[in-house]
């Protein structure tokens, strides 16, 4: 019989040796890599999930608490000792573990890094329960946010995630079922536990050949394994493909704002399509080497080192050698952020930049990159967008070719839709915006603007110069933007930040004089703040309606300098070239607004029709709106009349929005009523006897509603009517029928009637026929579908739900 001392470990128990250890080594750089309030914050985390007492932060009364078998740490008791409060011992045990995941503890984190947590347990919480935890995880958020910390909460249900049930809405920090088992992946590879149960699949070895659920029960019975003192998630065993589509978009959706850690998170993605057969994640990787190494306690695997050695290796067997140089570009970039000199990562980043055989000039440039100016700035943008682009693309064609049909759910992907509509797509009348992350400080000391009325060598427009127009400068320094209109110029230089109040300004015009182009940005800036609070989740299901309006009247063309009368009033006929001078006084109006996405749009109008052209514009993207503009500013440049025209022309965009929203900026009160097109032509009759422009005002989507004349259209449509997307809306009929009704880019309205089938279908169906014929295209206009459903006597449209379950 052998003795205590001969009894060999058991596979689990070494595994929680090596795993116990490589959590603790974790813990330690996660401590020294951060500041003393994050390290006071980390450190508190499971102390104030497990108690729930009016002593500590973040208590609500009756919120479930208690971590299984926590013990508080010597930080912990320290910090009670310190607060000088008796807390009371929790009996009961709601949470099973908590874990951080994600950059925590890897060469990846930096002092800007939030906090993934994982709460989880096997409970079946009720709707009250879940609200007060969520309450509890909301103050715990503020109370951290007050050290400066970002954390992000999330209640996981082990049973519930293996059953792939999904009841998390896509937001900015959860992906709702645009990816589950990549999601798992990532868990998995990355996981550090502070506290309760460890987790099943990261210390179980099995067989090969032998399922997942043979090798639980073969611990069991053989190693005395107990199933309650584990967390189990299960086993990749059904990862299918289905997940790519979805997956890749959520990696473009975090681009927006971490472009830098989803760049290589994208191209992992691409490199697990190259077998997709038997794809070797990353998390089986990492469980090979750290249960069948060399036992060694300190070995520390790190995630992103991990996928920076995947992506490096696939990249190097396509040749793709120039998408290999921007990650590596994005991953210095995203590592180095706010290191230190002392820093065990400094150590990391500078053997890799050995084995690069990168130059001198190639590190100086991207350790200078907070002094980068607009030039470079916009190139390495587009360098970013160029290699999300190109994943995306792949991605695609790889669902395509494999027959795949997409697992996201229609409302996830239709939010996701929306958010990257709004940061990619290129239009006209779009102001481009730098992505927030790149826009260190491009502020310029000196700006020319310089109108060009069109040659063989420069369009007819407006040319942005960062430099004085007396510097002698050759190819390698000339303009840095074009666009057709001084607005759109001067909105892109200024919400991109090159325009600040120290800039010196130039221009070369002969409309445009110095003093008033001072006088437009000035009055620029003080009504309109470069950034805006973030859209909230409910702004994404509505149409981008208008949040800040300017309207420029004749900046750039004032035929009022050239008029000679002795009158000093003006009239509503004067305005349209209908009164007794016959002599046009507004040649220009532009506009510039904020919409409810945080999109930048503006529009340019010229000519004698330059007030009609732009009261149409107006009433179009205001027609039937659910929200009239938060402000609403006037700003004219006239010569002759500046006060009379800003008045006049302020009471027609008023009367505009007064009619299609029913806010009056002027008396400020609601007035609420049913708009009709023949309401609308009354409010210009005295125009419409000398003007035909006048009265085409109606806007486009109400003379297709009015001339479709098969069915009774509902009413509610028109409120989330969205230019640039097909939209289809189900309206359920008698005998499982329902009708659809189409609206495309432009509006323009179909309708199917009595429509048989599964909508689910239908939805799969089409958004499978979008995505092959958007891959070859930079767009993100896929179509967004809706309910029309009926709710105590209303009619109201909701986002189309297939269901909560992920769908296979």
């Amino acid at each position: 019989m052998l003795s205590q001392k001969e009894i060999k470990p058991s596979q689990i128990e070494i595994a929680i040796q090596r795993i116990d250890a490589l959590d603790e080594l974790r813990i330690e750089r996660t401590l020294i890599s951060d500041s003393q309030c994050f390290q006071h914050v980390f450190q508190l985390l499971t102390l104030l999930i497990h108690y729930n007492d009016p002593q500590l932060p973040a208590y609500v009364e009756g919120a479930p608490k208690g971590i299984w078998r926590f013990s508080p740490s010597n930080y912990q008791k320290n910090y009670l000792l310190q607060i000088e409060q008796k807390i009371e011992a929790v009996n009961s045990v709601d949470f099973d573990g908590v874990y951080a995941m994600g950059s925590t503890g890897s060469i990846s984190q930096t002092s800007h890094s939030d906090l993934d947590i994982w709460v989880c347990s096997e409970q079946c919480f009720s709707v009250q329960q879940e609200a007060l935890i969520q309450s509890k995880f909301n103050l715990i958020t503020e109370w951290a946010s007050r050290f400066n910390v970002e954390i992000h909460f999330y209640l996981m249900n082990p049973k519930q995630f293996k059953n792939q049930f999904c009841y998390n809405k896509v937001s900015r920090e959860n992906s709702g079922s645009a990816q589950h088992f990549f999601l798992l992946d990532e868990f998995y590879r990355s996981a550090i536990r502070l506290s309760g149960k460890r987790l099943l699949w990261l210390h179980l070895l099995k067989d090969q050949g032998q399922s997942y659920q043979n090798a639980i029960d073969c611990a069991v019975s053989e190693q005395g394994l107990c199933l309650d003192e584990w967390i189990d998630f299960g086993d990749f065993s059904a990862l299918s493909i289905d997940e790519f589509f979805g997956a890749s978009l959520w990696q473009l959706y975090k681009s927006i704002h971490s472009p830098y850690k989803s760049a290589i998170k994208i191209l992992l993605l691409e490199s697990y399509t190259q077998n997709y057969n038997e794809i070797d994640l990353i998390s089986r990787q990492f469980k090979r080497y750290l249960l069948e190494g060399n036992g060694q306690e300190n070995y520390h695997f790190d995630p992103y080192l991990a996928m920076l050695e995947r992506v490096t290796l696939y990249l190097t067997e396509i040749n793709d050698l120039e998408r290999l140089d921007k990650i590596r570009r994005c991953f210095y970039i995203k590592v180095t952020d706010g290191i230190s000199q002392q820093s065990w990562r400094l150590q990391q980043i500078t053997q890799l930049i050995s084995d690069w055989e990168w130059s001198e000039s190639q590190i100086d440039e991207l350790a200078k990159r907070e002094s980068w100016k607009i030039k470079q700035a916009m190139e390495h943008q587009q360098g970013l967008l160029e290699l999300f682009i190109e994943s995306y693309h792949r991605l695609v064609l790889f669902a395509k070719k494999q027959n795949i049909e997409p697992c996201i759910l229609s409302q996830d992907s239709d939010i996701l839709m929306r958010q990257l509509y709004s940061s990619f797509e290129t239009l006209p009348t779009k102001v481009p915006l730098l992505n927030n992350k790149i826009k260190w400080n491009l502020a310029e000391e000196e700006l020319t603007f310089i109108e060009s009325t069109g040659d063989s060598f420069f369009e007819k427009g407006w040319y942005l110069l960062n430099h004085s127009p007396k510097i002698v400068y050759n190819s390698s320094n000339r303009y840095v933007q074009y666009f057709p209109s001084l607005v759109q110029l001067i909105s892109w230089a200024y919400f991109n930040g090159l325009i600040t109040p120290k800039t010196r300004l130039h221009i070369v015009s002969k409309n445009v004089s110095l003093l008033k182009l001072r006088q437009f940005i000035t009055d620029f800036r003080l009504h309109i703040p470069v950034k805006a609070p973030l859209p909230s989740s409910e702004a994404w299901h509505h149409p981008n309606d208008i949040r800040h309006l300017i309207v420029v009247v004749n900046l750039t063309n004032d035929p009022t300098k050239s008029i000679k009368t002795t009158s000093t009033k003006l009239s509503l006929k004067e305005l349209f070239n209908l009164g007794h001078t016959s002599q046009n006084v507004v040649g220009s109006i532009g506009l510039i607004y904020r919409n409810m996405w945080n999109e930048i749009r503006t529009e340019y109008f010229e000519g004698e029709n330059a007030v009609l052209e732009a009261l149409k514009l107006l009433s179009n993207k205001l027609y039937q709106s659910n929200f009239a503009p938060h402000s609403l500013n006037v700003f004219c440049y006239s010569r002759r009349f500046t006060q009379e025209l800003q008045a006049l022309v302020s009471g027609l965009v008023n009367r505009c929005i007064v009619i299609q929203t029913g806010v009056n900026y002027q008396k400020q009160f609601l007035l609420r009523s049913e708009i009709s097109s023949k309401r609308w032509r009354s409010v210009f009759k005295h125009l419409s006897e000398n003007n035909k422009q006048a009265v085409t005002f109606l806007p486009d989507f109400a003379k297709n509603v009015n001339n479709f004349t098969n069915c009774s259209l509902p009413k509610e449509i028109g409120h989330f009517a969205v230019e640039g997307f097909v939209q289809f809306f189900f309206e359920d009929q008698e005998n499982e029928k329902f009708n659809v009704y189409v609206l495309d880019e432009k509006n323009h309205l179909e309708a199917y009637l009595n429509c048989i089938g599964s909508k689910n279908k239908k939805v799969r169906l089409i958004n499978a026929i979008y995505a092959e014929k958007k891959a070859q295209k930079v767009t993100f206009s896929f179509p967004q579908f809706y309910n029309i459903v009926e709710k105590r006597g209303n009619m109201r449209i909701e986002l189309f739900e297939i269901s909560h379950k992920f769908v296979k």
